[in-house]
């Protein structure tokens, strides 16, 4: 359970870093801005993870 919240916020600190680094490109970031996207993309990245996850052990449930 831990390793599943490490991993967590890693996701978010990532998608974090990346937003904030492509706001600061063009100029001076908002970081309610750079939040919000960050927030958006990380659901969609955990939910994109957790159908992967739930169709690989769907498969190895049904070999068995």
């Amino acid at each position: 359970m831990v390793y599943i919240i490490v991993v967590m916020i890693l996701i978010f600190v990532a998608i974090f870093a990346v937003q904030y680094r492509l706001a600061s490109e063009q100029g001076k970031p908002d970081l309610g801005q750079v939040l919000e996207t960050t927030v958006l993309w990380s659901i969609i990245s955990y939910v994109v993870i957790g159908v992967i996850l739930f169709g690989i052990t769907l498969l190895a449930a049904t070999e068995n």
